[in-house]
């Protein structure tokens, strides 16, 4: 049996990425199933948080039975600004 699947997992989670690059979406474990809701977003969010997907993220969206549920909005102008400016 998978771990994830698009028709049995509970939680999609889309990752919509910046310019040029592709926009991802992650199922949340099967055996997760029975949790709430929150708690498999927040565990989704950890693991998230350690993929290279994470610096390169504008917006998380989280949908159950295909209605958004929950979004995350990231802000990367500051770290921009810093970066060139350091740069000079």
């Amino acid at each position: 049996m998978p771990v994830f699947e698009n028709t049995k997992s509970k939680i999609k989670m889309v990752i919509l990425t910046q310019n040029k690059h592709r926009n991802k979406v992650w199922w949340s474990p099967i055996n997760q199933n029975k949790r709430k809701s929150e708690l498999v977003i927040r565990s989704m969010l950890k693991r998230f948080e350690r993929s290279p997907l994470y610096g390169i993220t504008n917006v998380v969206q989280f949908y159950e039975n295909n209605l958004l549920i929950s979004q995350f909005k990231f802000k990367y102008e500051n770290s921009l600004k810093e970066n060139q400016n350091s740069g000079h």
